[in-house]
């Protein structure tokens, strides 16, 4: 009982005294931190470059970084065995070479790629909520019209960063499968990887190098081994999922004329301003073919910096209604841009689970939003070495399934074949009950170290337990089976251990791990025999 007050006035004084020891509140479990490029970084109009930034929704995204890049597309024409091949993305009559000449183009890679902002768009649709965004650069440097190129030093910067932060759980870099060979893909993936093993409080989402080159089983073969020889520490910490996504995240209205060049023929190539002028000249006649053409002539100067967005909108809404091709133009380059590694999706799925159903359940038979197909099909047997292979590297799928689309079809880890971490849920369940435990535990740091201390910390971590386990997040008949809590002399530290400070206390888990194999047995039994 509390030590009575020296009282100086006569009256009636009220003592409350506590009944329950102090409370555990569990940690957040599912706070991505995406590192990677943006097109500013900007807080009332002070630059937050290399700092982690806590947003919780897209609208918060683009008011302090920005959209996504502005890629420009190269036309090219295709001739000879190309055509015959069909090698090509798009089509015109050319009508100036009667009675008409079809001719054959294609669109060549984008000057530059960033993967950040695209994610974001997968991970809000996915079911995304509070994460951390660090912005290593700008998509151009100051001044410069020519785009930066993936820096696997600025992302290792980044990384340098988040480690500082406390909050984060996940570790996303979509851009880091944008690097130019897989040795400086590995250095990324390593220091991720051994981030989250040093401060035990964190995963990482990793995306498998150069799966966008998939497309048979003996690529996907070469991909994964090279993978796998990769990507050797700390594995228990590190989630991977092949293959890549075809998204609808970018709608077709993201793309203008200003996407793509040459916009006039004064380079020499074939030019968008002559294919628009073939098809108007195949679809029009007067006066129609010359308002046309009036605004065909006006895309070179709306292009031309200061651009006037306003006029370019106007412009490509009447172009893209008056020539199909325009439109089959952009398709292309949507369908090129389409494609995005699957950890934005993931990290989204991680948050949609752990919201609504708890980080002890697996991330996984979960269709996946905002995604059409998958940019390679698997089967059961492509499947079965990704899953469980022999070094234990599983590599999750994400299957196109009858009826549902793409869904997560797996749930482990990289250490496979680690019995205690092999499974998502179980790694980031541990993850979630010894950060908020040892949060808890901070309190009593220079606490006496005796008898009470031990019996409120005690009754402490066990309440905290006894409510997961009721929530579902531990496996056990009763609490007892579920989870055991010591902390004492004798029990678990020695008398050398109080002298030398020490205060031990120790949690007995049983984890619940998924059903990843059911098998049905049928039996028959005939009618009148026993």
């Amino acid at each position: 009982m509390a030590i009575t007050a020296t009282r100086r006035t006569p009256g009636v004084y009220i003592t409350e005294l506590a009944a329950f020891p102090p409370s555990i509140v569990g940690v957040q479990t599912a706070v991505p931190a995406f590192i990677g490029y943006t097109e500013k970084a900007e807080i009332a109009g002070n630059p937050v470059f290399m700092k982690p930034i806590k947003i919780s929704s897209l609208a918060d995204y683009q008011a302090i970084f920005g959209s996504e890049y502005d890629a420009t597309y190269t036309i090219e024409e295709v001739t000879g065995v190309d055509i015959t091949a069909h090698k090509y993305d798009f089509s015109v009559l050319d009508p100036t070479t009667p009675p008409g000449e079809m001719k054959y183009f294609k669109l060549l890679p984008p000057d530059a790629q960033f993967n950040l902002y695209n994610s974001m768009r997968l991970f809000y649709a996915n079911g995304g909520g509070v994460c951390y965004v660090v912005s290593v650069d700008s998509y151009f440097p100051p001044g410069s019209t020519t785009a930066n190129t993936i820096d696997p030093t600025k992302l290792g910067e980044g990384l340098d960063v988040v480690k500082e932060q406390v909050g984060p759980t996940m570790l996303v870099i979509p851009e880091a499968i944008l690097l130019a060979d897989n040795g400086e893909y590995t250095g990324v993936v390593d220091k991720m990887l051994a981030q989250c093993a040093q401060l035990q409080d964190r995963v990482a989402v990793l995306d498998v190098y150069n799966s966008q080159t998939v497309v048979d089983a003996l690529t996907m073969e070469t991909v994964i081994s090279q993978f796998r020889l990769d990507v050797d520490k700390d594995l228990n910490y590190g989630m991977a999922y092949f293959p890549f996504l075809h998204t609808t995240v970018i709608p077709i209205t993201d793309y203008d004329f200003t996407n793509l060049t040459p916009l006039d023929s004064s380079a020499g190539d074939t030019a968008l301003q002559t294919i628009l002028g073939w098809q108007n000249t195949n679809l029009y006649k007067p006066p129609r073919h010359g308002v046309v053409q009036a605004d065909i002539n006006a895309i070179v100067a709306a292009a031309t910096p200061p651009i006037d967005w306003d006029k370019v909108t106007k412009l490509n809404q009447n172009l893209t209604a008056s020539l199909p091709v325009l439109k089959d133009i952009y398709e292309v380059i949507l369908n090129k841009n389409d494609v995005l590694p699957p950890s934005g999706a993931m990290a989204g799925v991680y948050t949609y689970i752990d919201t609504t159903r708890g980080v002890w359940n697996a991330p996984a038979n979960v269709s996946l939003s905002a995604v059409s197909r998958t940019t390679f099909k698997l089967n059961d047997d492509l499947q079965g070495d990704l899953n469980a292979p022999i070094n234990g590297k599983a590599v999750n799928a994400i299957r196109e399934l009858v009826g549902r689309g793409p869904v997560v079809w797996g749930a482990r880890t990289l250490d496979g074949n680690s019995n205690d971490y092999r499974y998502i849920q179980v790694r980031r369940t541990l993850i979630y009950i010894e950060q908020s435990i040892k949060s808890a535990l901070n309190t009593f740091v220079f606490a006496p170290n005796d008898g009470n201390t031990w019996v409120t910390v005690t009754a402490m971590v066990s309440n905290f337990l006894q409510g997961v386990w009721s929530a579902g997040g531990l496996m056990g008949a009763t609490a007892s089976d579920a989870f055991t809590v010591q902390c004492g002399l004798g029990s678990t530290m020695t008398g050398l251990d109080i002298l030398n400070g020490y205060m031990i206390v120790q949690v007995t888990l049983q984890m619940i791990r998924p059903a990843e194999f059911i098998e049905l047995t049928f039996k028959q039994k005939m009618e009148g025999v026993s």
